[in-house]
């Protein structure tokens, strides 16, 4: 029986397709602000004498918003910068130990992330904390970057899930996919 044939997966197939395109909607939609905010402060300043105020600010604020609704795409695609110094030596079972070692740390790690991002909200709303230039408060984006987190951990977990009862392949060391011909290497 494959992922597809077991009940409820072509929905939940859906409504991950759904979250998934939403995160990248998201994501160019902020690029695309940092670019065209920063276009138009270069413009301003050295056309007209006249910089947009706050834009370092919000350029800043809009960058923790691409990485944190990137955290999930990168996961689920396990596309993330790794060093792979030693992963021509871990081979068999030891490779399955050592990725779900690390879909572990990393659920954890993003998880303690994702707590700090709320606590460092709440501090900042009870304080009445705003930025420096445009006054805007933070705590509503800390929550939501929290979120971000929240949804990469939920995603971390169901991979664990899917890993250990092998729906999930171990991935074979990228050196594996270069043994051919030199030609064959994508620097080339």
């Amino acid at each position: 029986m494959s992922d597809v044939d077991t009940p409820g997966a072509e929905a939940s197939a859906r409504q991950s397709n759904w979250v998934f395109a939403a995160l990248k909607i998201v994501a160019a939609i902020m690029i695309f602000a940092m670019a065209a905010l920063t276009f138009a402060d270069v413009i301003g300043r050295y056309v007209f004498s006249a910089p947009i105020q706050g834009t370092f600010e919000l350029v800043g604020l809009l960058l923790g918003v691409v990485t944190f609704s990137a955290l999930p795409l990168v996961t689920y695609s396990r596309t993330h910068i790794t060093v792979d110094l030693f992963d021509s030596f871990i081979r068999g079972k030891y490779r399955f130990i050592q990725q779900f070692s690390i879909l572990v740390g990393s659920a954890c790690v993003i998880a303690y992330i994702a707590e700090r991002l709320i606590a460092a909200g709440i501090d900042e709303a009870e304080a009445n904390f705003v930025t420096e230039d445009l006054g805007l408060s933070r705590a509503p984006l800390l929550y939501g970057l929290s979120g971000l987190s929240m949804i990469t951990v939920v995603l971390l977990i169901v991979m664990m899930w899917q890993m250990a009862t092998g729906r999930l392949e171990v991935k074979p060391p990228d050196i594996d996919l270069y043994k051919g011909k030199p030609e064959d290497h994508p620097a080339h």
